[in-house]
């Protein structure tokens, strides 16, 4: 549904979407989500592939390796030339406890890695006996990540017939990384060993709160919170910086912190088999690219048929901090046989920038 699931989500996933609404649903749920987004604003990697493949040409002075090279530099040389890469997966298991209240156990693993190229500007004269020639470019690619594992603990109860506020007490363990290696001498491939290879690990605990307000039976609408205390994580490696010459990179220390993260949402269901959503980021979320942020814009819909036994899902969704986002366009399946459920979803933005998957198996009763 373009990811539009604080006041819609019906299922185990509202751990993540919204916990309140797992005392909404009223269900025993235990459910594998497993979900892959990527988004390559330039196309980093083939542009670095494309420099490493032609700069021994430069290096013997090949007049259209030379000015190739150049460009490809200047290409890079914008805010928006970074990538970005989101896995996540698990085990969810939820279920009620009263007629009132809901439990849920869960273990997320989340991962995200942002690359970003830092361009030598100074080295770009295609002049073979500059002390500024091409040939002498010491731009860089810095990469920087974090995987958790996050178990959690969640309750969600009822307020009366219409206001539900639930809670997720996890302990998030952290690996971060961070490397920078320069583009003309390194491949694409051993930098992602050396990023890999530069592990540092840690551990915090967080909480994240969500309330879901039902003023009639048809319409939904909710507010979920995401590491309300800030959870941060050390994080250690090579980073690339400018300098007089160039660029280099430097060993550096640091932090990567999980600001606080709202968004609201709202859901309308006129049928029983169908139901329309939206959600809007409230605050403005920083990522791992510097100088780039999101805030997420979502709308979708969902149409079942057969008792469930088959359903259809269409949505969209946009980061409205970004004014040359595209609209990412998204599809899915759903197949329930008795108890078993699986669902199967993709996105795309149709300008190969932009794409996501995701499968989902449950067991629901």
């Amino acid at each position: 549904m373009g990811g539009a699931s604080v006041a819609a989500v019906n299922d185990s996933t509202a751990v993540y979407w919204n916990p309140a609404a797992l005392a909404h649903h009223k269900k025993v749920d235990i459910r594998i989500p497993v979900e892959a987004a990527a988004q390559d604003h330039i196309g980093l990697e083939d542009k670095w592939t494309e420099i490493k493949d032609i700069y021994s040409k430069v290096q013997a002075h090949d007049p259209v390796a030379i000015n190739e090279t150049i460009r490809l530099f200047q290409e890079l040389d914008r805010p928006d030339t970074g990538a970005d890469l989101d896995v996540s997966g698990g085990l969810l298991i939820s279920f009620p406890v009263s007629g009132s209240s809901a439990v849920a156990i869960s273990g997320m693993a989340l991962w995200y890695a942002g690359l970003f190229p830092s361009i030598d500007t100074l080295n770009l004269s295609p002049d073979p006996v500059s002390t500024n020639f091409v040939g002498n470019n010491e731009s860089m690619v810095t990469g920087i990540g974090i995987g958790t594992t996050q178990p959690a603990l969640s309750f969600a109860t009822s307020l009366g017939e219409s206001f539900f506020i639930g809670a997720n007490v996890k302990m998030i363990y952290a690996e971060t990384y961070i490397t920078s290696q320069t583009m003309t001498s390194n491949s694409f491939d051993d930098f992602m060993d050396d990023l890999t290879d530069s592990k540092t690990e840690s551990s915090e605990a967080s909480i994240d709160i969500g309330v879901l307000f039902a003023p009639v039976e048809s319409v939904r609408i909710g507010i979920v919170g995401r590491d309300l205390n800030s959870p941060s994580f050390p994080v250690q490696g090579r980073i690339a910086q400018s300098t007089g010459s160039g660029v280099s990179s430097t060993v550096a220390t640091g932090e990567i912190e999980l600001e606080p993260q709202y968004r609201a949402g709202v859901a309308w269901q006129p049928y029983e088999t169908f139901t329309l959503a939206a959600d809007y980021d409230l605050t403005r979320n920083k990522t791992l690219t510097p100088g780039y942020e999101s805030r997420m814009a979502a709308v979708g819909l969902e149409k079942t048929f057969l008792d469930e036994y088959f359903n259809i899902r269409l949505g969209a969704n946009r980061n409205m901090e970004d004014s040359s986002a595209k609209t990412v366009y998204t599809g899915g399946l759903g197949l329930r046989l008795f108890a078993l459920r699986l669902d199967l979803a993709a996105g795309y933005d149709f300008d190969e920038k932009q794409g996501a998957a995701s499968v989902n198996l449950a067991l629901r009763f």
